[in-house]
């Protein structure tokens, strides 16, 4: 019996039951066994019992780490996990390969423009900032957190490549009407979108730079053309089950984890 966990944090794992019980579904059978663990007590629980591989729907690349010195296969690796998840380590990797990403910087170079934390994520510790007096307020208020900044570039929406075994799979656009962040978990409006093939070939190099198993790439639609945004790791699937159910995106993860341990 090959035995996989599925692991969150507990904040996570009550917003994606979705994707917890589809793995769970599709990956007990009579060769595999997969269960559910707390971030929180993955270590804990791998130290003690049979682990082939994980699940890791997470942001902690330390605990991947440990997991790949003892031989467990993670989907996906800590390479993905660490560079998606800090985004000053991401704009540097990107940047050194030629790749369109948005300027970013350690300190404001202009205003206005957009404060964001490294580890930040579904839209949440990004502030518009007009003023130096902002910044440094918003750098009080989170003492914890460190920050980049990016040019504000008026846009129409941003792209999510969802980037499946080095293959782009889907793509879709989100656009909000009231807010300058275009996440669909903050309200932006999501549809179906046809890439270039330009940005397509600009996704799957990332995947492939990073071997990745399962990842989004985001991109700004500017007047000037496309920029990166970030990269996330873990994606969601929320929107791809909104705008294309039929595709099911999580079963053709695991047939592809089923494939690669």
């Amino acid at each position: 019996m090959i035995s996989g966990l599925i692991v969150y944090n507990v904040y996570d794992a009550k917003c994606n039951r979705f994707f917890i019980n589809k793995c769970l579904e599709l990956l007990n059978d009579e060769t595999f066994s997969l269960k559910y663990v707390d971030e929180e007590k993955l270590l804990e629980y791998a130290a003690t019992n049979k682990v082939d591989f994980v699940i890791y729907r997470g942001r902690n690349y330390r605990l991947l780490d440990e997991l790949e010195e003892n031989g467990i296969r993670s989907f996906n690796n800590v390479l993905t996990n660490r560079v998606a998840n800090d985004k000053y380590l991401t704009y540097k990797v990107l940047k050194e390969e030629n790749l369109p990403y948005i300027e970013t910087y350690l300190e404001p170079k202009s205003f206005p423009c957009i404060m964001k934390s490294v580890s930040g994520h579904g839209g949440q510790e990004v502030f518009f900032v007009k003023t130096i007096g902002e910044v440094n307020q918003i750098k009080t208020e989170h003492p914890n957190l460190k920050f980049i900044f990016q040019e504000f570039l008026e846009n129409n929406g941003d792209v999510r490549i969802y980037v499946l075994n080095k293959k782009a799979v889907v793509s879709i656009k989100r656009k909000s009407q009231v807010d300058y962040r275009n996440n669909y978990s903050l309200g932006g409006e999501v549809t179906l979108f046809e890439p270039s093939q330009e940005m397509v070939d600009t996704a799957t190099k990332i995947a492939s730079l990073l071997k990745a198993d399962f990842i989004g790439v985001d991109f700004l639609l500017t007047k000037d053309g496309y920029k990166i945004i970030e990269l996330e790791d873990p994606v969601g699937s929320r929107m791809v089950y909104k705008l294309k159910p039929e595709l099911d995106i999580i079963k053709q993860y695991v047939e592809h984890i089923k494939k690669n341990i």
